[in-house]
């Protein structure tokens, strides 16, 4: 209780953090809202289909649930010792110290943005097609992406509750549309080929591609672990944190390997990945036409819209947050790191947030790159990758904290499930790296590029802590 209340107390407010009184159950609705569920089910899942391993697909959406609950696990334990609302920075800095931690700080930064950035090119090309199919003009779509980021940028700067409200409902909107078709499909014993039985057969999981199917499985968690970022806003921190990742992990992974098992089924196994793989696009919306009707594939356009613009509102408020958590350190510019008198909001961050992507789309704009074929797999490529590095430096944190000291915490969330967890993501991260140029939209340049650029933000870490020695210091 004591913790709870110095933490938001007004005087913390005056040293540049957040304050607030978000339950478990707002901050999960945001993370959920970031994963993009409909999202996901119109473009990795059905990508994970056609060019991973098929009928086996729900197989590697399960082992990724696995291997993220055993790092949140570890993740949850550690939260008690870290008293700041720098996410991975701060836990990073903790086990591991200033200098890898400051290199946390900027490569979840620059993964992050990347991520950000890549909403904003679904969201744009998106609502152009909605307009189109009701008879409006057709306009770039970059025109629509602007038209978002101002709207997301007016709700990044008030107050997190007022997102969170709107998130409620357009979350609501995207997975009640899913889980009606998930439960249509289900009770009606499924297609042609009845209920899946991929998921059951070993065949079938090791069959196609099993490594792109887990990149892709991986792709549709980005983000889940993100409740730290909202810690000072938390009604109680601790509690709240540990209760919103579990939450959001578990419900996302569950809702995952249901639906792709769903669409499975609706479509049968034999011909799924012919199906998804002659038009990923569609591959949703004609499930809807066949089991929901007219009204059922109409809702699908509309609702992904939404779905991408609330995924797009959540990373901004995460990005928001994370520039006032390293302003407040001396790693970005000290004037970012204020927190607005009326809003209790990151207000220099958001418009720092918007300034950036704003920049990084009228630049790809300018040298006239492809919007899905280059800017968003080029980012996606790269914010997918460092997110799995981010979780393995967390990892390690956890491991190395409690190595130096028990702290009292169980030996399953000190050692075990951390060490697991660590495996697992090292093997992950192993099979992206063996497939980086079909993240990188199979171009050896770009490749090289990613990977400059995460090594790049990683040794800035201690390249400032060199220079700087009082830069990074936890609050």
């Amino acid at each position: 209780m004591s913790t709870t209340t110095a933490e938001n107390s007004p005087q913390s407010r005056e040293s540049g953090r957040l304050s607030g009184t978000l339950g478990a159950f707002s901050i999960s609705l945001m993370i959920i809202a970031g994963a993009a569920p409909l999202c996901v089910v119109g473009g990795p899942m059905a990508l994970g289909l056609a060019l991973g391993n098929g009928a086996g697909l729900p197989a590697a959406y399960l082992a990724t649930l696995v291997v993220l609950l055993l790092f949140v696990v570890g993740f949850t334990t550690m939260t008690p010792f870290v008293r700041s609302a720098g996410a991975f920075y701060s836990y990073v800095h903790a086990g591991l110290g200033r200098a890898a931690g400051i290199g946390t700080g900027y490569l979840a930064m620059l993964s992050y943005t990347c991520i950000y950035v890549g909403l904003y090119v679904l969201l744009g090309i998106g609502a152009n097609g909605l307009v189109e199919s009701y008879g409006g003009p057709s306009m770039p779509w970059w025109v629509w992406a602007a038209v978002g980021l101002a709207i997301i940028s007016f709700l990044g700067y008030r107050n997190v509750e007022v997102s969170g409200k709107v998130l409620g409902v357009l979350l609501a909107a995207e997975v009640g549309l899913v889980l009606v078709l998930n439960g249509w499909i289900i009770l009606a014993g499924g297609g042609p080929e009845g209920l899946s039985r991929g998921v059951f057969s070993v065949g079938e999981i090791f069959s196609g591609a099993p490594g792109v199917a887990l990149i892709f499985a991986v792709l549709s968690f980005i983000g889940i672990e993100a409740a730290a970022v909202f810690r000072d806003e938390a009604r109680d921190p601790v509690r709240t944190v540990r209760r919103a990742t579990i939450i959001s992990v578990t419900v996302v992974g569950l809702f995952y390997a249901i639906t792709s098992w769903a669409a499975i089924s609706g479509v049968g196994d034999s011909k799924v990945v012919a199906t998804a793989a002659a038009d990923p696009e569609g591959f949703l919306p004609s499930i809807a036409l066949q089991y929901l009707g007219g009204v059922g594939a109409d809702l699908v356009v509309p609702l992904f819209v939404t779905s991408t613009f609330a995924a797009a509102l959540t990373w901004h408020n995460i990005l928001a947050r994370y520039t006032l958590s390293l302003s407040s350190r001396d790693l970005l510019p000290g004037r970012l790191a204020a927190v607005h008198p009326k809003h209790d909001s990151p207000h220099r961050g958001s418009i720092a947030v918007m300034v950036v992507a704003a920049a990084i789309m009228m630049l790809s704009v300018a040298i006239r790159l492809d919007p899905m074929s280059q800017l968003y797999t080029w980012t996606s490529g790269l914010g997918s990758i460092g997110y799995i590095i981010l979780l393995v430096l967390t990892c390690s944190a956890v491991l190395a904290f409690f190595r130096h000291e028990s702290h009292g915490a169980s030996v399953l969330g000190a050692l075990v499930a951390p060490l697991l967890g660590l495996a697992g993501l090292l093997v992950i991260l192993v099979v992206m790296l063996l497939n980086l140029d079909l993240l990188a939209g199979d171009s050896k340049g770009v490749s090289i590029a990613i990977i400059v650029l995460l090594v790049g933000a990683c040794a800035l870490g201690p390249v400032i802590a060199r220079m700087r020695p009082t830069a990074g210091q936890e609050q």
